[in-house]
């Protein structure tokens, strides 16, 4: 399984999983940095639970974080989060 994260203009972005069998797009109305900046929060603190991104929740499960948006859920497993925030400080 391979996920990425794409900005969509300044207001939006999209994780995408793809795997042999199947592939998934996940929009979210909110940018990426501010996403980003959303998953360092919650890895820098282990006493937090759940972050808010305007309407954007970001939450963690055992194994990894969750965004929530409109009606949907993307789950990120930690083994494949770690790249997608370290991108920023590229």
């Amino acid at each position: 399984m391979r996920i990425t994260f794409t900005e969509n203009g300044d207001k939006a972005c999209t994780l995408s999983q793809k795997s042999n069998s199947s592939s998934t797009a996940f929009s979210i109305p909110v940018s990426k940095p501010a996403l980003q900046a959303a998953f360092r929060d919650l890895l820098l603190d282990p006493e937090k639970r759940e972050v808010m991104v305007g309407s954007v929740g970001v939450d963690r499960y055992r194994d990894g974080l969750r965004v929530h948006a409109g009606g949907g859920r993307f789950e990120l497993p930690f083994r494949h989060l770690f790249p997608l925030v370290m991108e920023v400080a590229e």
